[in-house]
């Protein structure tokens, strides 16, 4: 749905199509707000008139099962459709469909020098465990795809000294470690969709409390 939407994440008035984002977007507040494991009435009608009549069918919605996608069709006529990209859209309500089991959340960053980056030790410092780890922290994880995305990232050889960042996810199926050299810049000089993805999550973890 982003794809649809202005740089504020509003809906642009001159949108011809702006009806049907505002539709799209009913279901997705709708199945964001419903308990994640069932399938949910949308509370208005179908939007097809077939005939000239409008349809009296109903629509429902829910989570595509090993997806973010959301899946909706009408309960009488064939409507239906796929919702992706909604995440953090003004329509995002928080509800998710399973979301993983994070136990320990260990985030650091500052500046190294290219030549000893085995001393972490200077580094500022966020570690969350338990209870202690908001729910909007597994959330970014989860949306933006982080505990399969274990590996360094960046340019280890631009800069001296190196802008670095560390997280580490303690999580049900093992332990992932991201590294990421130079996140500024991979943010400001590349248009990969990783580091755009990672810049979230490290900028939620940064609001979560204060860096010790």
């Amino acid at each position: 749905m982003t794809h649809f939407l202005d740089a504020q994440g509003n809906v642009p008035k001159q949108l011809t199509s702006r009806r049907l984002v505002q539709y799209l977007g009913a279901i997705v507040a709708n199945v964001t707000t419903a308990p994640a494991q069932s399938s949910c009435t949308v509370d208005f009608k179908c939007r097809r008139r077939p005939g000239g009549k409008s349809c009296p069918g109903t629509i429902l919605a829910a989570f595509e099962a090993g997806t973010n996608n959301i899946t909706w069709h009408c309960s009488i006529c064939e409507d239906g459709g796929l919702i992706h990209h909604w995440q953090r859209t003004l329509w995002d309500k928080g509800g998710r469909p399973e979301l993983p089991k994070i136990h320990r959340v260990t985030y650091r960053h500052g500046l190294v020098d290219d030549d000893d980056l085995e001393d972490l030790t200077g580094l500022e410092r966020v570690e969350l465990e338990g209870d202690v780890i908001a729910r909007n922290i597994v959330v970014a994880i989860y949306d933006n795809q982080l505990l399969e995305a274990a590996d360094d990232y960046g340019d280890a050889l631009v800069g001296d000294p190196l802008e670095y960042d560390e997280l580490t996810i303690e999580h049900a199926g093992g332990t992932t470690r991201i590294g990421l050299f130079n996140r500024g810049i991979m943010i400001l000089t590349t248009n990969e969709e990783f580091s755009k993805r990672a810049h979230r999550v490290c900028e939620t973890i940064e609001q979560a409390g204060k860096v010790t």
